[in-house]
């Protein structure tokens, strides 16, 4: 995004997209978890976004497991900062 001259920020802070937190792929995937490309596009409820990417557990998982929310939450970081919301 940067690269192409976009301003990443601009996707989450919208009147419907508040704040953002980041984390790395790298700490995605040893939860076990798969981490991707996934563009939103024509979708009237959201505006399209070619950058979009996605968390989604294993195909035989029907939920992420409590260990694997646990490491989401202390993996997560503020790119977007919510005033007033705590992450811990």
């Amino acid at each position: 995004m940067i690269n192409g001259g976009v301003d990443p920020t601009e996707y989450v802070t919208t009147p419907v997209f508040q704040g953002a937190v980041s984390f790395s792929a790298a700490e995605i995937r040893a939860l076990e978890l798969m981490v991707g490309y996934d563009p939103i596009k024509d979708k009237p409820e959201q505006p399209d976004n070619p950058y979009h990417g996605e968390v989604w557990r294993k195909a035989e998982a029907k939920r992420f497991t409590s260990a694997q929310q646990k490491g989401l939450k202390d993996a997560a970081r503020w790119y977007v900062e919510i005033e007033g919301v705590d992450l811990k």
